[in-house]
């Protein structure tokens, strides 16, 4: 039997230990201590409602209300039996309803107020919506970092009232110029004034003291639905009702009903209960939690700790810090060695894959790049061949698709040959170049992409430079396809030349302006910007190779942002 037991799994011998202990121990009573629990909870709020009545109902009578001449909604009587219930030692956060028939016998119903305090008198705004108390709560509610619960000043359009050296605010509006907000009561009340209050204090200790205020409203329009004869088969019949004891009670002398709710307080109940098990329950449980923590600890937490830093190596590609325990032979042990396995054969496939990518995105980002312009170059002269033009601009175009196309053929080459860029010190072709013509020739040939822009030249005479031609004019093109291509339509287009190399060429255009902690970056290989400059297309690729042509020829390019725009500048890399 022992032997057949060891070679269950460990998960399923922990779930049977603790299955045994808590159905020979536990389950029965906890099952009927909470039972009693849930009885007394709901007991005890039944209680509150049937005390919120005769309150109510000894209030009533106290101050003499004639049953058969009841005030009429929106008087001040109404208003001053609101009050006078409202005030008779009750939070009035604790929401009830009074349905009665007046002198005229017209129905009325009456809703508990429920005030903000302020120096000069409450304000009451029981008549406002779910969604406008939890705004108002944003801007009134408790701050962090002041002392106190001050909001900010309030606006009141409605009427006051005075009652037992009570002033009390009915609003039917309330403005607070600081947000812009604006609240209006879902029961219309006649504005016969307008008042400004500060300091307020919000209503609610707490949020959750407000979320039961909502929840004890939803709980007594279910039962005053039935009041008035309305088949609910299941009056808790939302979850936020289900929290509270709802009750009705006919009073004010016959001619009208209450309505009110409490919180069931379960929690309570279930902390009164289960406090009062008996010394050797609560150390038997306090024993069995301890040694089933031990257990737990020893057996699987512990050793799938272990485990889970190990992945966490494997996932974070630390092959070499990788050490598993192989020496286990349970479940866990399993584990490990498979993981092992798999940690050897994700390395070495890892190591292959790696090169493979890199080789391949550096190639297609860099291709796809660089043969973009030729291919837009071909396309507006073959759109420029398919129009009516004259045989001699039609040879033309057709030379310079070729020509375009032989200038791709070299890009192709040109792009093979890059990753030798990295390892390259210095040029071989190096030689005396008129720079001022390469930049002439340059804004020639990409004359078309500048067609719906604006563009300026200030290019300087006698402007000559040691390097590699081919080289240059990829750099110099990367320039002006970069401001073509981020500066919108109509948009400036600003190339200087100079003959210092601390300022030797400037390329600016309009846009919008770049982060500045992006700047820096723009010029990293495979780095693109913000989602606009990413929408405009490219690869990351340009202004990386832009910069590592400048570099061999002892020059750098940096990135600033000037008013409606960005700036280029090529110059000296010291």
């Amino acid at each position: 039997m022992t032997k057949r037991f060891r070679k269950i799994g460990i998960a399923a011998r922990l779930t049977a230990i603790v299955a045994v202990i808590l159905a020979v121990f536990l389950v029965p009573w906890v099952v009927n201590t909470a039972k009693q629990a849930r009885f007394d909870a709901q007991d005890s709020a039944n209680s509150d409602v049937n005390n919120r009545f005769r309150g109510i109902d000894y209030r009533l009578t106290e101050k003499g209300y004639d049953p058969d001449n009841m005030p009429s909604v929106n008087t001040p009587e109404y208003d001053a039996m609101r009050f006078d219930v409202a005030y008779y030692n009750w939070r009035l956060e604790q929401p009830y309803l009074m349905q009665y028939y007046d002198g005229q016998n017209k129905q009325v119903v009456m809703c508990s107020p429920l005030l903000l305090y302020g120096a000069d008198g409450d304000i009451d705004i029981s008549d406002f919506s779910e969604k406008d108390i939890r705004e108002m709560r944003e801007v009134y509610g408790p701050k962090k970092g002041f002392s106190d619960d001050v909001g900010y000043i309030a606006t009141i359009y409605g009427k006051k009232i005075e009652n037992n050296g009570h002033t009390v605010y009915i609003p039917n509006r309330i403005s607070v110029g600081a947000y812009n907000y604006e609240w209006t009561a879902q029961t219309p009340v006649e504005e016969v004034g307008q008042w400004e209050a500060t300091p307020i204090q919000w209503c609610f200790d707490k949020d959750s003291c407000m979320e039961a205020y909502f929840a004890a409203r939803e709980a007594i329009a279910i039962e005053l639905r039935c009041v008035n004869g309305e088949d609910i088969k299941d009056k808790h019949e939302t979850e936020n009702a289900k929290l509270f004891s709802s009750g009705s009670n006919e009073t004010i002398f016959g001619r009208g009903v209450i309505v009110a709710a409490a919180p069931i307080e379960w929690e309570t109940a279930y902390n009164n209960h289960f406090y009062g098990m008996a010394f050797v329950t609560n150390s038997l449980y306090i024993l069995f939690l301890f040694l089933f923590y031990k257990l737990v600890r020893r057996m699987i937490t512990n050793p799938l700790d272990e485990t889970a830093r190990e992945a966490n190596l494997v996932a974070n590609l630390a092959f070499d810090e990788f050490k598993p325990d192989l020496k286990r032979r349970d479940e866990i042990g399993e584990l490990n060695r498979a993981l092992s396995e798999m940690a050897a054969t994700l390395h070495t496939r890892w190591d292959s894959e790696r090169d493979l990518e890199d080789k391949r995105q550096q190639f297609v980002s860099a291709a796809s790049h660089d043969l973009k312009t030729p291919l837009a170059l071909i396309g507006g002269y073959a759109e420029a061949i398919a129009q009516d033009i004259s045989p001699e601009e039609n040879a033309r175009y057709l030379a310079a698709i070729e020509q375009e196309t032989d200038r791709m053929n070299g890009l192709v080459r040109e792009m093979l040959d890059y990753t030798r860029l990295d390892r390259t010190d210095e040029l071989k072709n190096r030689k005396t170049l008129n720079l001022t013509a390469l930049v002439n020739d340059m804004l020639t040939e990409y004359a078309p992409l500048f067609e719906k822009r604006r563009l300026t030249a200030d290019i300087a005479e006698g402007v000559r430079i040691r390097g590699d031609e081919t080289l240059l004019r990829r750099a110099v093109g990367c320039l002006l396809e970069n401001a073509a291509k981020y500066s919108p339509e109509n948009g400036r287009v600003s190339v200087r030349l100079t003959n210092s190399r601390n300022d030797l060429l400037t390329v600016e255009n309009d846009c919008e302006p770049i982060p500045e902690d992006e700047l820096p970056r723009l010029f990293e290989m495979f780095y693109r910007g913000d989602k606009a400059r990413d929408r405009a297309g490219g690869h990351g690729l340009g202004l990386a190779i832009l910069q590592k042509i400048l570099a061999l020829h002892g020059l750098t390019c940096k990135a600033e942002n000037i008013k409606g725009g960005v700036r280029f500048i090529v110059c000296n890399k010291d």
